[in-house]
């Protein structure tokens, strides 16, 4: 059910990774980076995500393009599906969407390696989830209270992946990726106060900024400008779409440049490797 060294074997097959970052409605910046990177002819060989960041790395795993992820999104009724969550608090409904568009998958069923993160409801631990049950861990990874209650896997209850680590890169690294690319969707943070806000300091557990590990594994990191909108600010969803776009594109120079370098470099040690071998 959790993460394991799997990945690990298939090092040398594995070059380009991804890692998204948590952010609820501010997802659809993601989605816009994908399109950038699609444009340019960047292809991620491994993924991973945490909340809307691991919703949006599984339908990319399962080898839909940017344009079906944003079209699937815009025909979600996102005012019914905020009013069922406030009453049943569950993923049932988040559930059956996903089974819906992905099928009733296993990771290993996904068509590039996937994991992502969640978040141990009482101890506030770091579960990592790469077997098992796609949409149940999806669920989990983006279970955010108070709008969830927290979704049972293998005996533990989990939280969203957000309250311990919102970019995920460390995992993509762990996948076998030697160029990873993070997007965080929250680098400038309101500082509106919400109801929200105050039930949150009554989680069982602490936690702090869980961004910082995905800078130190990450090669780049893309930082959408979205501090005007919020998880919630589902109105703007072809707004931030377009700031994920143009974000992208901005950085696309260094991130060619990152990848070009990178593969001079495995060059070289290839032949450094031939010569000693000869």
């Amino acid at each position: 059910m959790f993460f394991s060294k799997f990945f690990r074997k298939k090092k040398s097959e594995r070059k380009l990774g991804l890692a998204l970052g948590s952010g609820g409605a501010k997802g659809m910046a993601h989605i816009g980076a994908l399109k950038a990177f699609e444009e340019n002819g960047i292809a991620f060989d491994v993924v991973a995500g945490a909340s809307i960041g691991s919703i949006v790395g599984a339908f990319y795993a399962e080898g839909y393009r940017a344009d079906e992820i944003l079209h699937l999104l815009e025909t979600v009724n996102f005012k019914e599906i905020t009013n069922m969550f406030m009453v049943k608090m569950d993923t049932v409904g988040l559930e059956d969407v996903i089974n819906r568009y992905i099928g009733d998958l296993a990771f290993e069923e996904l068509k590039k390696p996937f994991a992502c993160t969640a978040t141990d409801y009482r101890t506030g631990e770091e579960v990592d989830l790469a077997s098992g049950s796609v949409a149940k861990a999806l669920c989990a990874s983006s279970s955010y209270p108070p709008f969830f209650k927290p979704v049972n896997i293998g005996g533990r209850l989990l939280v969203d992946g957000a309250f311990s680590n919102a970019v995920p890169a460390d995992l993509v690294r762990g996948m076998g990726a030697e160029y990873v690319v993070g997007i965080d969707l929250s680098a400038v943070k309101r500082e509106k106060k919400s109801i929200i806000g105050e039930w949150l300091a009554k989680m069982p557990f602490e936690y702090g900024n869980t961004s910082e590990k995905g800078y130190r594994d990450s090669d780049i990191m893309l930082k959408p400008p979205l501090s005007q909108y919020s998880a919630a600010s589902f109105a703007g969803l072809h707004e931030m779409y377009e700031i994920g776009y143009e974000t992208a594109m901005k950085e696309m120079p260094a991130i060619k440049e990152g990848i070009a370098a990178r593969k001079k470099k495995e060059c070289a040690n290839g032949r450094r490797k031939e010569k000693k071998q000869s």
